[in-house]
């Protein structure tokens, strides 16, 4: 693991640690496929209790992919847990798209099937934004999706 980079990324969540020992809000911090993952070197977590348990190269090779799909907008990473001298943890995955839980379902391999599923709209000033109908957010472990409102 790359302290350094651990260390930034944990800079990120501000005041996620001390308000919750650790522990995330209802409301967690997006952070970015590239910030999540590089530097985790083995210790990100994602898809930890999928049978097949891919590494992070793949699962971050897998959201990339679906991060390019013309119908989505943004792929981030839900920061869920903060515990000292650990990676940030995250069971959850955020996709930002006009495509319906079937269709996100269906880009990711086996082993990245999800264990639950939500979906919501985005408020009235982001969808104009974002020109968007709706946003889709996932969330996983093994890979619990949920689709919710995206906050900016």
């Amino acid at each position: 693991m790359n302290e350094q980079k651990k260390l930034a990324l944990i800079s990120r969540m501000g005041a996620l640690r001390e308000y919750n020992g650790g522990v995330a809000p209802v409301i967690m911090p997006l952070v970015t496929l590239e910030e999540y993952f590089d530097g985790a070197e083995g210790e990100a977590g994602l898809l930890c209790n999928s049978p097949e348990e891919p590494d992070n190269d793949t699962i971050l090779a897998t959201f990339e992919s679906v991060r390019k799909r013309p119908e989505v907008h943004d792929v981030r990473i839900a920061i869920v847990q903060c515990d000292d001298g650990e990676w940030p943890f995250s069971d959850k995955v955020v996709v930002t798209t006009r495509a319906s839980e079937e269709d996100i379902i269906g880009w990711l391999p086996s082993g990245f099937e999800p264990d639950e599923t939500w979906e919501g709209d985005v408020d009235h000033s982001l969808r104009s934004r974002l020109k968007f109908r709706r946003a889709t957010a996932s969330y996983g472990s093994g890979m619990t999706n949920r689709n919710e409102r995206v906050c900016s």
